[in-house]
């Protein structure tokens, strides 16, 4: 993925050229953020201290809480934050904002460094607000030693009371005036544990008189009874998200603090305290945030439908998180595609999943190889071809993009076709295969046409007899469709029987179901189609030991050029406990893609089990004892127009 545009040449005399395409971080909304220093301060020591700093550079940061697994929405918020540092030749932070170790999971914390570089994108470096929580602490001193924070004992309903219920202007609370000192002693007695949870807060002394509610009054510190993942019990006070966010931009020198649209109110207080204890002020500009009809992406809903079993787990690829997406096999260039044509303003995206989707097509169009496959197989004899014919075939993986390579194939007396592709009764309007009629094989050598059929106990057909229509029978009937097939060699392992075809439906069946209050019932019963059985072209072995290798290679290259802050423990400037970039996140078995001809595009789920994939090099792909092969649907070939879920 290329991050940073690459340098055009200059017009001259000699040489002229069209002017360069603009991309969505010169135009715009990001095309009007501030230049480095023009953000305005409080005193002109703390902007000149910061462009010595950054050396007028653009520094920006990720700062997500690690209490859940990264969303769709959360890949436009990447891109922003990490392509506009690149495009600008800049630095970007992943900073987890660790400030409530309630919440907090190990899990999280490698999860969110994997999906931020599996999106390709490196960190300039690893922090965490926890890293700073001894001169956020100071900082919380001198603020009220400036008259500017007081420690308050009201429970959350006084405060909320006092608050005007959200309605009208807010009360002053009972110890918003008492004595400087008075305060500095209670909030020492908070750090030392002498109060417990909901006992007592630190609030700023904001403005009361403003209309903005995000400037009455906001806690900075709370008591938690909890260990902290980092810091263990050295602490028992915590700072909340109003306190830190704002001062921890200013330590890392943010030129740019780039958020969501709900976050506009937050602003006015997130530079009023910068400015109350006189520190470097970054500027906070914020942009519309994603999301996608008919999914859900709250965490505490997510959660329940992992615990009640409606879903897999997080990972389920019927969920819109970013982990679920990945496995499902959707390519990460496909998702940043995606959030870069929706373009960046202040308005928020609520979009169709179906063109999420169709952005999905159109990147695996031309990128994946496309093999013969055969959903619900039924059996083909070949009348007119002797028990041993054997006629090898060598196709293009795909007939625009030869780079992609051939796959060599058997055709063989039996074949096996999907059984869509047959029907009892023909008609003016069908042209695939039925009694008498003839159809073509996808990139076989001669049509086919159906002699007569068996059936079982049921009725169902199980076998069709056919003739191979090689011309040896007379001139060769000219096919009106051709249909997908594989043949049966075993000796060369044709065809690969899939254990399992996952395909996924939405889980949802309204367009908006977080907005309802019984939003469980809104769950698709039928979101979840196993297909046992199916068949795919004997190519699929190459391609899956090929795909695998050629990403653990790109994972060696990417990870080895990775800033040495985020690989390596031992790197100054890289938090001992820290997650660290390693090759294996940017590989899993989501790398194997393909496209069933006339089925869908699938990737290898991260249940199956190849073992030729953990083969030498030089040893030929095949089956292997204990292959487990489970393929998820990414997308289907077209939209489903009007098809229920």
């Amino acid at each position: 993925l290329a991050l940073i545009k690459e340098a055009k040449p200059t017009a001259t005399a000699e040489t002229t050229s069209a002017p360069p395409e603009r991309t969505v971080f010169e135009e715009g909304f990001l095309g009007k953020l501030h230049k480095v220093g023009d953000n305005p301060q409080i005193h002109p020591h703390l902007r000149e201290a910061h462009l010595a700093a950054t050396k007028g550079r653009v520094y920006t940061r990720f700062p997500p809480e690690p209490n859940g697994f990264l969303h769709i929405g959360h890949s436009k918020a990447i891109f922003v934050d990490f392509g506009y540092a690149a495009h600008n030749n800049g630095f970007c932070y992943l900073r987890y904002d660790d400030t409530n170790p309630e919440a907090e999971e190990a899990r999280y914390f490698e999860s969110i460094l994997e999906t931020v570089r599996w999106l390709g994108y490196e960190p300039f470096r690893i922090t965490y607000s926890s890293d700073y929580f001894q001169q956020l602490f100071d900082l919380a001193v001198e603020l009220t030693r400036r008259d500017k924070a007081y420690v308050c004992h009201c429970t959350g309903e006084e405060i909320a009371a006092a608050r005007g219920e959200g309605h009208g202007q807010p009360k002053a609370c009972i110890h918003r005036n008492r004595p400087v000192e008075e305060s500095l002693a209670e909030f020492q007695k908070m750090k030392e544990g002498k109060y417990r949870p909901g006992e007592a807060i630190l609030r700023m002394k904001q403005d009361l008189e403003d209309g903005n509610p995000q400037m009455w009054d906001l806690v900075a510190y709370r008591v938690l009874d909890a260990a902290h993942h980092r810091t263990g019990k050295q602490w028992c006070i915590y700072p909340t998200y109003d306190f830190t966010h704002c001062l921890v931009d200013s330590f890392e020198n943010i030129t740019h603090s780039l958020c969501t649209t709900e976050f506009i109110t937050a602003r006015q207080s997130y530079e009023w305290l910068c400015d109350a204890v006189e520190v470097y002020k970054p500027r906070q500009s914020e942009f519309g945030r994603l999301s996608l009809q008919g999914t859900i992406t709250s965490k505490r809903k997510i959660l329940k439908l992992v615990r009640d079993k409606h879903v897999l787990d997080w990972d389920d690829p019927r969920l819109y998180t970013l982990i679920a997406l990945r496995r499902r096999g959707v390519p990460p260039k496909a998702i940043i595609n995606f959030v870069s044509t929706l373009g960046v303003s202040t308005s928020p995206s609520n979009i169709q999943t179906t063109r999420f989707e169709q952005t999905i097509r159109q990147y695996l169009e031309n990128t994946v190889p496309r093999l013969l496959m055969v959903l619900k197989p039924l059996k083909v004899t070949l009348e007119n071809v002797a028990e041993d014919y054997l006629h090898w075939i060598t196709k293009p993986l795909h007939p625009k993009v030869p780079e992609l390579g051939t796959s060599t194939i058997p055709f063989t007396r039996t074949l096996y076709i999907d059984a869509d592709d047959f029907r009892l009764e023909d008609s003016k309007d069908y042209f695939r295969l039925a009694p008498g009629k003839t159809v073509g094989l996808f990139q076989g050598p001669h049509p086919i046409t159906c002699v007569s059929h068996k059936t079982d106990e049921s009725g169902a057909v199980v076998e069709l007899v056919c003739r191979l229509e090689d011309g040896s029978n007379g001139p060769v009937p000219k096919p009106k469709a051709f249909i997908q097939w594989v043949a049966e060699c075993p000796e060369r392992g044709s065809p690969v029987v899939v254990d399992e075809t996952r395909i996924f439906h939405p889980l949802f069946k309204s367009d908006n179901p977080a907005a309802l209050d019984d939003w469980i019932s809104d769950i698709n019963p039928n979101s979840l189609e196993v297909v046992k059985g199916a068949m795919i072209e004997v190519g699929f072995y190459s391609l899956a030991k090929s795909a695998l290798a050629a990403a653990r290679q790109e994972a060696e290259k990417r990870t080895a050029s990775a800033p040495k802050e985020v690989t390596s423990e031992t790197a100054e400037g890289h938090p001992h406990d820290a997650p660290i970039a390693t090759a294996s996140q940017l590989v899993g078995n989501e790398v194997v893609r393909f496209q069933g001809l006339r089925v869908g595009y699938f990737a290898l789920d991260k249940d199956a089990k190849l073992g030729c994939t953990s083969d030498a090099d030089d040893k030929e792909p095949g089956k292997r004892d204990g292959d487990f092969v489970v393929l998820n649907r990414i997308v289907s070939l077209k939209e489903d127009q009007g098809k229920s879920a």
